[in-house]
């Protein structure tokens, strides 16, 4: 399909750090294929580091032929403060995974983390509603996961994270717009988990330490991932030789895949 890129073909990105590990470009490619608009639009790997991200997005206003990109770890915080306007879900999280150019030039940032995780979940017949629920993380894809789980009716939500002032934050600004949540940020021995979920990086190289303990994976139902690659991390190998069930992070990106093609113009 190479003879379909020309001069008009709208560039759309994955920008990451590291990237080399994203499925995203060949997910996208393979569905604008399968749509007849690869060549239109062809998406790209894009490898940016965090000391160089703010410089790399005020390059990408000088693209005339760029039309959006997926924004991955770790780079979700600080793109919502780059870009010209946010959507209610995005200003809401205080993240961005999708960046829209518009004709005229303004770049528009939405968050569709949480939804995506959700989404997931329900395909693979698990669902949040009622469910008492640990989340890990309280960055970008772990704000908009803790969002989405209060807003789809999880009863408790208990959120850990390396720096605990962080976790707090989240928690008292999930509260604050869905008050009927029970949140803490405390894990007491007698703690038990219909749902545990790893919403940090932990996970992406082989040396990371488990971003739960094992003694608290045994008191955990369902332990779901949020890293993509390797598909099958240490976490949730180890929950699965403990005989727990596990969910990968791939059906978080998969149904996501459609929303993102079309927010950035890709229909």
């Amino acid at each position: 399909m190479l003879a379909s890129i020309t001069g008009n073909t709208k560039i759309l990105g994955v920008i990451a750090d590291p990237v080399s590990q994203a499925r995203t470009p060949a997910m996208a490619n393979t569905l604008l294929d399968e749509r007849g608009l690869l060549g239109a639009f062809v998406m790209l790997p894009m490898q940016v580091s965090a000391e160089d991200f703010p410089a790399f997005f005020t390059g990408l206003r000088a693209l005339k032929n760029f039309g959006g990109a997926v924004v991955s770890m770790p780079h979700k915080i600080i793109t919502a403060s780059l870009v010209d306007e946010l959507t209610p879900e995005a200003r809401l999280v205080g993240a961005v995974n999708v960046v829209r150019r518009n004709s005229d030039g303004r770049l528009i940032g939405t968050m569709l983390d949480g939804e995506g995780f959700v989404a997931g979940l329900a395909g693979a017949g698990y669902s949040v509603k009622g469910a008492h629920v640990l989340l890990v993380g309280a960055g970008g894809a772990a704000s908009a996961i803790a969002f989405a789980l209060a807003k789809n009716g999880c009863v408790s939500l208990s959120i850990q994270n390396r720096a605990p002032e962080r976790a707090r934050g989240l928690l008292e600004r999930v509260t604050h717009v869905y008050p009927q949540v029970e949140g803490t940020t405390e894990i007491h021995a007698t703690s038990h988990y219909d749902i545990a979920i790893n919403g940090t990086s932990l996970g992406m190289k082989p040396n990371d330490d488990l971003p739960i303990s094992k003694s608290l994976i045994a008191r955990c139902d369902l332990i779901a991932e949020c890293v993509i690659a390797p598909e099958m991390t240490p976490l949730l190998q180890e929950a699965s030789d403990q005989g727990k069930v596990v969910h990968t992070g791939v059906p978080m990106l998969a149904a996501q895949m459609n929303l993102m093609l079309a927010f950035m113009g890709a229909e």
